[in-house]
């Protein structure tokens, strides 16, 4: 039964739900190694997921988060795998073995993620 996904209250326009939760080693990359992923199901039945890392983007400046979606939760979590390498391949493509620094990237408060 889904009955949070037939919810409808003013003002309301969407109610998405914490699937699952992930923790990624990539120490080839990440100067802490790890980093998480946060899965989510929207009440039209699709998912997402986002990282708790921020990568720092070269034409801006700015930390951004990667998001990646798809039909099914195995399908969002590799989705935003590969929007996250997307982003360190297309900002850093000179990266060498010691992977980002740490001025690079920006771990989400645990409070806001």
């Amino acid at each position: 039964m889904n009955m949070w996904k037939d919810i409808e209250v003013e003002n309301v326009d969407g109610i998405d739900k914490l699937i699952s939760e992930f923790t990624i080693s990539m120490n080839a990359i990440l100067p802490y190694g790890t980093m998480k992923i946060r899965v989510y199901k929207e009440q039209s039945g699709l998912f997402y997921g986002i990282t708790n890392v921020q990568i720092k983007r070269i034409f801006d400046g700015d930390f951004e988060a990667s998001l990646g979606n798809g039909d099914n939760e195995e399908e969002a979590l590799k989705n935003t795998l590969l929007r996250f390498n997307e982003k360190v391949n297309d900002d850093y493509p000179d990266l060498d073995e010691l992977g980002l620094k740490e001025d690079e990237i920006k771990y989400v408060d645990w409070s806001e993620f």
